[in-house]
């Protein structure tokens, strides 16, 4: 199969909107076991529970980000044209409308 740059582009926003998807599914899913659980013991460690589901979420919000890093390596155009000007002091929302 031969891809094309705009294939490859596409697939990667595919995969960083999917990546941003569970994302918030999992940050939602932690606050709901913050509310439910932290105070009625329902796990063996709620603790280490809590603190897996952070490192998973850390993890996705670096699949995003090198999703984004694979963009530019493939050559997509550049979301934040302004961002290497240090007088510049807008800061643009995310690239794809991702809420990360």
């Amino acid at each position: 199969m031969n891809m094309t740059k705009e294939q490859a582009i596409t697939i990667a926003k595919q995969f960083r909107k999917d990546a941003d998807e569970l994302l918030q599914r999992m940050k939602g899913h932690l606050k709901e076991l913050e509310a439910d659980y932290v105070d009625q013991g329902q796990f063996l460690d709620f603790h280490e529970v809590g603190c897996q589901h952070v490192l998973s979420i850390r993890d996705l919000e670096s699949c995003i980000m090198r999703q984004g890093m694979a963009l530019k390596y493939i050559g997509a155009p550049n979301p934040y044209p302004n961002s290497k000007d240090p007088s510049n002091t807008v800061v643009e929302p995310t690239a794809d409308g991702l809420k990360m």
